[in-house]
Order: structure tokens, then sequence, then C-alpha cells
């Protein structure tokens, strides 16, 4: 496994032997996972760079498999399916450009491949590895090693999706631990510093660099799917399948994002026309009110390896240098090089928590970054949250916004998740983390899983006294409330002082909004006031349990191990 540190285009990434001799044929297959995308790719570089090196011509096959479990698709909407078939779409555009193309299967890559590799005679394969121990990934990837070894297949893959290597560089320079990693951001950015420069992106390919090569054999088959639907079903009983839509779902999308590399460096690009709002940028100080995104809004494309960190990090770099003077330039970790850190940090964390217990990231059960707190279960409350039904206009707002356009600020997604979770409705925030997979655009495994976990108080973050309001918090910020009105139409003629809590209007108010509770807007499906103090204490209660139980572990961990020797002669002279 390779860092992926380059100096050039195709040279650099010339990792690869070119097998048996470079009079051997060299059939190198580029398997895209995630990372769809040409630039700063060293694993596609690197095929490149061993079939170049066959004079006997030699070949490079892009291949995407659609899997249905992978986590890209396994619990996906129609938006976020959508956004991968643009991604695979503008991959394809982007590599016929260069007078090379995608070729898409559909299946379960352990069968897939190993056709694949029969029917191109394949020699090399190269991938950008998944460090975070996701555990369907981690399954996925050791059957298809076993394969390609059996075919006796050279296989190389590349650490690329993070700053630093996890394993490799991260873990390596804490005594190779996993569980020695940073626990806290300020521990982590100590860490971040002492690893060294931050290797500069590849460029990406041109024509020039993919050898020349015939595909008209294969014209007209294994294209990228054009429409959401064309995306297989997960290989689970249709009757675990959630989401569940069709057709008439996929109509008239209206998501925050379009998807694709060339549409990432598009909205890059014009985030780093303004040097003096890059310099300054405090992510806590960003509008999580207003109508279009406030923030750079390349989650996205981070979350599909469409963007990659290194581009992102010295396009900011290169940007900070143009700012004015005058400009007060943000740090770390608020600024915008601090949210790729706390990127880095949230996979670090994924990767030590499956180390150290494979499949427990994600989940409450066995995640030893997790307490375990007795959540409730209660279909009725979870689906009012889900379907932005909850009575509490901020909160539904929210909700509308997350399902029609995949985004949502980052203080909103910590309003709705406070609110599921330890601030009202006391639901598992495992349930929260699930529908956010489904519905963001941005989903990401590893950083799903460390939210939720710091917003429920679960993890890292344990000041659960500190409680978002789901009416006062918003109103500070939007008295008006501009951005209910767009997403909630139905309130979109109340009064500003009625806004926030439609249930307090007189009814005279309410008829001429055309409004009746109960009816054309739910009634609070609980009291704020009263219910955040009852969880506070249940809160309280988990934490003395937890304490509990790991004072009782340690105690026993040293009772089993004795006294050290040195301390057993001091009580020896003492006696």
């Amino acid at each position: 496994m390779r860092t992926g540190a380059a100096k050039s285009v195709v040279s650099a990434a010339s990792t690869m032997s070119s097998g048996g001799g470079r009079n051997s044929p060299v059939v190198a297959m580029h398997w895209f996972r995630k990372g769809l995308r040409l630039h700063d790719n060293p694993a596609l570089l690197s095929s490149m760079s061993a079939a170049s090196s066959s004079r006997t011509g030699g070949k490079v096959f892009p291949v995407y498999v659609m899997d249905g479990d992978c986590y890209q698709i396994r619990r996906s909407s129609a938006l976020r399916a959508n956004f991968l078939v643009e991604c695979l779409l503008d991959l394809d555009a982007s590599l016929r450009a260069c007078g090379s193309r995608l070729y898409v299967m559909s299946g379960d890559p352990v069968d897939v491949l190993p056709s694949l590799f029969d029917e191109f005679g394949v020699t090399h394969l190269t991938y950008e590895a998944d460090e975070t121990g996701e555990p369907y990934a981690v399954k996925r990837d050791e059957q298809v090693i076993a394969a390609a070894n059996e075919a006796g297949i050279e296989i190389d893959s590349f650490c690329s999706e993070t700053l630093h290597p996890l394993a490799e560089g991260y873990v390596a320079k804490v005594g190779g631990s996993a569980e020695r990693v940073p626990r806290t951001m300020s521990a982590f950015q100590g860490l971040l510093s002492r690893m060294g420069n931050i290797a500069k992106p590849m460029k990406s390919p041109t024509s020039r660099d993919f050898p020349k090569q015939d595909h008209s054999s294969y014209e007209g088959e294994m294209l990228p799917p054009s429409k959401s639907t064309d995306l297989p079903w997960p290989r689970c009983p249709k009757e675990e399948v959630t989401p569940v839509w069709g057709p008439d779902d996929c109509k008239k999308l209206k998501p925050v994002a379009r998807g694709g590399e060339s549409k990432g460096l598009s909205q890059l690009k014009e985030g780093m026309k303004r040097p003096a709002w890059v310099a300054s940028f405090e992510k806590p100080k960003t509008s999580c009110t207003s109508l279009k995104p406030s923030t750079l809004a390349i989650s996205p494309y981070m979350s599909l390896g469409c963007l990659s960190p290194r581009t992102v990090w010295y396009a900011v770099s290169e940007t900070i240098e143009h700012a004015p003077a005058s400009v007060s330039k943000s740090k770390p970790p608020v600024s915008l090089h601090g949210q790729l850190i706390w990127r880095d940090f949230n996979n670090l964390i994924a990767h030590s928590a499956n180390q150290q217990k494979p499949g427990s990231w994600g989940v409450m059960e066995g995640n030893p970054y997790c307490r375990q707190v007795p959540w409730s279960n209660d279909v009725k409350l979870l689906n009012a949250w889900k379907e932005g039904k909850t009575g509490y206009p901020w909160i539904d707002a929210c909700m509308a916004q997350l399902r029609t356009e995949g985004w949502i600020h980052h203080l909103g997604r910590h309003a709705v998740a406070c609110f599921l979770t330890r601030g009202d409705l006391w639901q598992s925030w495992e349930e929260g983390a699930a529908h956010f997979e489904a519905e963001l655009l941005d989903a990401d495994y590893a950083l799903n899983g460390f939210n939720w976990l710091w917003l429920s108080c679960s993890g890292f973050f344990y000041q659960y006294f500190r409680c978002y309001s789901p009416i006062a918090f918003q109103k500070k910020n939007d008295p008006s409330g501009v951005y209910i009105r767009k997403w909630l139409p139905e309130l979109s003629k109340l009064p500003n002082k009625f806004i926030y809590e439609p249930w307090k209007a007189p009814r005279s108010v309410l008829e001429e909004a055309g409004i009746q509770i109960g009816e054309d807007y739910p009634r609070p499906i609980v009291d704020h006031g009263p219910v955040s103090k009852e969880n506070m204490s249940k809160m309280a209660y988990a934490y003395d349990e937890h304490k509990a139980k790991s004072e009782g572990a340690t105690k026993a961990a040293k009772k089993g191990k004795g006294p050290p020797k040195k301390k057993r002669k001091t009580q020896m002279k003492l006696k």
C-alpha cells in the first residue's frame, strides 16, 4: 500500500513492475470505488505507467462496478443515487476526452471483477485503498484480492483519501498502535504538525499519458448508468431495503450540487475567487439561515472522491497567499484548512475503532469511542422527525431541505441531531445516522459516524447540558423566519412573532394565515422545556453508569495483574 506522493503525472506513479519484462504485454485495470476523479489519483496513474512501460502495447481498463451493497448505494435516496450517476457520467466523459473510457458493470465485485480479469486479460490491478475499515469494503477487498492473487495479477493500492495515510502515516507516527491515536482535535493537530509536509497533488493525466488503445470492440457495452433507476438494488431481501423509491421520485430533483469531478473543480475554483473570504473563513460564523450555502459546499464532491483533499488543501493555501495583508487570517480548527484536518481526524478515529473491534464504527455496541446510552425506540417519533412533522418549524424546515436538496448547513445538522437524541425525542443516534446516510449528498462513513457521536454526546463532546433549543437558537439568527418560509410554505403567511411557535398564535391570526394547527401543520410532538430537562437527567445517569463500569474494569484489570514488583518490595519493608 502506497501513500501516493508524486512529482509528476505518469512517470512519478511508476510503482508497479511491467510483469515478466518490458516485452511482456501489460493489461492494467484501475478499479474505481470512491476516488471518482482523474486529478491526484496515484492509483490510476500507476496503472497507466505500468501499461506505458510495455513495448508490446500496454492497455488500461478503468472499471467501476455498480455494487448494490456498497456504502454509496446500499442506503441511498433518489437524490443521492442521482448524484452518483452524474459522477460516473462525468468521469466517463473525462476519460473519453483522453482517448479512454469508463467500463461499468453491475453486480458483486467478487464475481464481476474475476470475469473482467479473464475478459480483458488483466495483468495488473490498482485501486484507492479504503483505510477506514468499513466492514463491507474490508470483506469485499479481501475476496477480490484473493481472486486477483489466484489469477497471478499484480496488485497495488494507494492511500489518497486523506491528507496523510492513516495506517502508514498517523498510526505509524504514534508507535504503530491504533489504540494510541489522539482522541481530541487539539491532540490530533499536534500529531499533524509532526507529520511533515502534505504531499502535493498530482496533475490530471491527458491523452498523451494514456496508452494508445482501441476501445471500439466494446462500443455500446459496459456503459455508465444514464439514470438513477439503472443502479442495482441491494442484494438483501427487498423488504429490508430502505429508503425505497422509483422513477416518479427521480423527477424534478433539486439537489444542492450536481455530481462529477468537473463540477467539483469548478465549485472549488469559484470559491477561491474570494481570497479575503477564504483567508478569514470561520465555519461557526457561517450562516445557517441563508437560502444558498454560506460555505464552500464541496463536501458532496469530497465524499465520493471527486475532489482530492490535497488538491483542496493547496488551493486554499495558494488563495490565502493572495489575500490582502489587512485580513485577519483564521486558524484551525475553524478555518478552511481546519475543515480538512477535521476530516482526517474523523477518518483516523473510524480506522482506530475498526482496528480495535472490526465493524464497531457507526454503531453503539462495542464501539470503543461510544458511551452506552439506553435510548428509546419509538417509531412514531422517529418517523415524525424524518418526515419533518415534529411541530417545530426550525427542525421541520431543516428536514425539508434535507429531503429536497440532500444538504443542510452544519448548524442545522447540529439542531436536528440534538433534537432527535439527547435534546427532545431520546431516540438512538444510530437511527439518525442511517437517515443521514440515505439522504445527504455528502454522506461519509467516517464523518457521519463521528458527527452523530459528537452531537448525541455519546463520544468526543460531553457537555450534554448544552442543548439546542428548537426555537430560540434559530430565532436569533433569522428573526423573520425567511428560511422557514421557504421550506415550509404552509407557514409563510404567519407573522414573525409566531413563525417559530405557530401553536401560540391566536385563532384569528391562524385563520388569517390559512392555518389550522393539527391539520395544516402538526402540533409539537413533545414539550421542549420539560422534556429536555428530563433528558439531561437521563444523560447524567448514563454518564454515571459509564463511569462506574469504567472504574470497575480498571480495578479488575489492576487486580488481575497484581502490584508491580518494586511496590511489592516496598510493602514488605513496611510490614
